[in-house]
């Protein structure tokens, strides 16, 4: 397997336009990248080197184990299926975290204070963490994942209120400043009778026609920088033409409604 090294990491960004300052919403999957010269941690320290002390990187460290009745403390239970990155960031003891119980997101560096302070319902609702990222006209950055891997589209898809999610609220013991408590929280959940398949193919598309996708290749896979704000409109667009428009399993009689109202 080649190797990637902090160089090379910090050359992408910057070819990418990350720089001093910069907030970034990371997705992962490294392992697509090579092997990293030092490890794993060597990705915070090159993002860390380009974005400086005025510089916030966040990354999403979603645990659904709440919805099945265990607890969740936010000092110490794992992010799960988020690659190895998110959860070295997790454990960084710089990181702070959001207290969302199943979609929260650690953050190291300028504004962490402000967006982990931030617990709302669910993850996506106004004043939640994620809205303030755009509010702070935050980055998205790919390193090595796949669009499918963005979790603000699950913001697009609640305020558009996609058919094939529906509300679920889950209690449980959460442990906060004055300790363990009783806490309920929501999230859009998939309808699992539906199973919708998804893609962002196509939002990725239009954003690289309209100039604002931009990725750099690195060994097996790729880098990749936009603005979250426009991410989020190119995804609004799609989903208020059709709200099924990205999904590839749509029922078969939301395609006749579609092709019918044509």
């Amino acid at each position: 397997m080649k190797e990637v090294t902090q160089d090379q990491v910090v050359s992408c960004l910057q070819a990418l336009g990350v720089g001093t300052g910069d907030g970034l919403l990371t997705h992962s999957a490294v392992q697509f990248l090579g092997w990293p010269r030092g490890g794993v941690g060597m990705y915070l320290e090159a993002i860390l080197s380009v974005i400086g002390s005025a510089g916030t990187l966040v990354v999403p460290t979603f645990n659904f184990a709440f919805a099945r009745g265990e607890r969740y403390d936010p000092t110490s239970t794992p992010s799960a299926g988020m690659g190895a990155f998110s959860e070295y960031v997790r454990q960084h003891p710089q990181a702070r975290r959001t207290p969302h119980p199943m979609q929260s997101v650690a953050v190291i560096g300028y504004y962490a204070e402000d967006l982990v302070r931030r617990d709302t319902l669910s993850a996506f609702d106004p004043g939640s963490a994620f809205e303030r990222m755009l509010e702070l006209d935050f980055k998205l950055l790919l390193l090595g994942a796949d669009a499918r891997a963005i979790s603000m589209f699950h913001y697009c898809e609640q305020r558009a209120s996609v058919p094939y999610r529906y509300w679920k609220e889950f209690s449980g013991e959460v442990r906060t400043p004055l300790g363990w408590q009783k806490r309920t929280y929501r999230m859009f959940v998939r309808d699992l009778d539906l199973n919708p398949q998804l893609t962002l193919d196509p939002v990725v598309a239009e954003m690289q026609a309209r100039g604002e996708w931009r990725s750099v290749s690195l060994n097996y896979g790729q880098v990749s920088v936009c603005k979250l704000k426009d991410f989020v409109a190119a995804a609004d667009r799609f989903l208020a033409a059709d709200p099924w428009s990205l999904v590839l399993n749509r029922p078969q009689n939301e395609s006749q409604n579609v092709s019918s109202s044509d």
